[in-house]
């Protein structure tokens, strides 16, 4: 062998020795444990990649101050973690996390974002930095919106999905126009720009309106630097806003700039625009550095503004954590949900099939299927909220409230082949067959397959908690995949509240 050679093999082997290492630290990460179900049942990193965990269970039953708590704290256990926090409980969420960071040592890890803070962050100059298209940015505001919908404020009719349709349209419109004039896209410009544009055909030659701020806009937008794609899309724009809009009829116009102004209102106004339409000193970056955000505007507190604004950080961290080609040594990242239907949105079960090979994942607390299907409305909204849940690699059954969320439990574990037995008397042939004992029973016998859980199981074989429980709590755990130690995919667990 010569000595090129020798060298040659020596590198190669070096190679892959390297290669090994590679691979052995990167399973060592995944595998780590954060907590056992059972000693023979860990449940590790992977697991939690694996889609994440649905808590179910009806109010009451435990969820949160049992399997929750327990999950949380393993997690801000391992040090190798971020994420955001979206509170729904006034006082008792923040409280708890507060917990939870002490025991871990990780207290100056926990930011926390509310009214009264110094944190700001503005949600469309992040759209701008995570890629800054038009599409994005509209996508940004149309999704943020949704919350408004669900909590009533903007209702859906049948043809909901065209006055959507629409909206959108309006919105990406006005934003291809605006930050090629100003070279950013801001609420308050986008909201001047949509309320002065001109109402009819005949104001587009008044000269107050050309001295305006609509105007002025498209002008600039005009002479603007640009790629061939936003000169297209611009004169399409220019063709919406010089020649459909003018002419389009006023109901029609009037009730597609009630869904957009909506939104662009609660931007613009009281704490909201403080929060997230100013400055930013904080933003989802921090989450991949290891920090955790905790978003202290409860909705039942702060009813729109609340929804709105953390709708806004849950659709930004999860665009982010999309964004970032994850390798074996970055920290995982979690989006952690408790009442998780005021949170819920058209983003989710996107996000959440396509978060694992960039390290995050989605932990959602909730109390039944009922309460998705009520957040995602419209025709398809079951089944965004099926395909939702389809993807969560383990989830956590307490008491349940209603039958359909129940049924929906006892299938997941699925059904076995069982025999039963039947029979019947049949009448008596005479006394010489009574006298001797002559049986007159005939035996039936047939096989079918039943749950293997029973829906009572579910609604009332639980334990919830409190004093007179022992402060236990009763789970049924499910898993996707690999089946437990027991052969199965499912496993009864008992959870302390303290």
């Amino acid at each position: 062998m010569t000595d090129d050679q020798l060298i040659g093999f020596c590198l190669f082997g070096l190679c892959l020795l390297a290669l090994a290492i590679h691979q052995k630290r990167r399973r060592g990460r995944l595998d780590h444990r954060l907590f056992h179900w059972t000693k023979q049942d860990p449940f590790t990193v992977r697991d939690l990649l694996n889609g994440g965990v649905c808590v179910i269970g009806r109010v009451g039953s435990g969820k949160t101050s049992s399997s929750g708590t327990m999950l949380a704290q393993a997690i801000v256990n391992y040090r190798n973690s971020g994420g955001l926090i979206c509170a729904a409980k006034p006082g008792e969420d923040l409280k708890l996390w507060r917990k939870i960071f002490a025991r871990a040592g990780r207290s100056k890890d926990l930011l926390v974002f509310e009214p009264n803070g110094k944190l700001r962050f503005n949600f469309l100059a992040e759209a701008m930095r995570q890629g800054g298209s038009t599409r994005e940015i509209t996508k940004c505001i149309t999704t943020i919106g949704e919350t408004l919908r669900s909590s009533g404020r903007q209702g859906r009719s049948g043809d909901g999905e065209f006055w959507e349709r629409e909206q959108e349209r309006m919105i990406y419109n006005a934003v291809q126009v605006v930050k090629l004039a100003r070279g950013t896209v801001t609420a308050p410009e986008l909201q001047e720009f949509i309320t002065t544009a001109a109402a009819n055909a005949t104001q587009l030659s008044d000269e107050a309106w050309r001295s305006g701020f609509h105007c002025r806009a498209m002008e600039a937008a005009f002479h603007a630097q640009k790629s061939n794609f936003d000169a297209h899309d611009l004169q399409l724009a220019q063709d919406y806003w010089l020649g459909e809009i003018p002419t389009m009829a006023d109901r029609t116009k009037s009730s597609i700039l009630v869904g957009v102004l909506g939104v662009l209102h609660t931007f613009n106004t009281g704490m909201v625009r403080e929060l997230v339409s100013t400055t930013t000193n904080v933003s989802p970056e921090q989450m991949l550095r290891r920090k955790w955000i905790l978003v202290n505007m409860p909705p039942a507190v702060y009813g729109d503004a609340g929804s709105f604004i953390n709708a806004g950080w849950k659709y930004l961290a999860q665009k982010e954590i999309l964004r970032r080609e994850a390798r074996h040594s970055d920290p995982i990242n979690v989006i952690w949900c408790d009442e998780a239907a005021q949170f819920c949105n058209s983003m989710d079960q996107h996000y959440v099939s396509q978060c694992r090979s960039h390290l995050g994942c989605l932990i959602y607390l909730c109390q039944s299927l009922h309460s998705f299907h009520a957040t995602l409305k419209g025709e398809d909204g079951k089944q965004q909220a099926q395909a939702l849940l389809a993807n969560f690699g383990h989830r956590v059954f307490h008491a349940l409230g209603d039958i359909e969320t129940a049924e929906w439990a006892s299938g997941l574990i699925g059904a076995r082949l069982e025999t039963f037995m039947g029979g019947s008397m049949q009448p008596s042939q005479g006394i010489y067959d009574d006298l001797m004992g002559n049986s007159q029973y005939s035996g039936t016998f047939s096989s079918q397959y039943a749950p293997i859980l029973q829906t009572t199981e579910f609604l009332s074989g639980l334990r919830t908690g409190g004093r007179k429980a022992g402060y236990m709590c009763d789970g049924i755990v499910i898993r996707s995949g690999e089946p437990f130690s027991n052969g199965e995919n499912w496993l009864r667990m008992a959870f302390m509240q303290r």
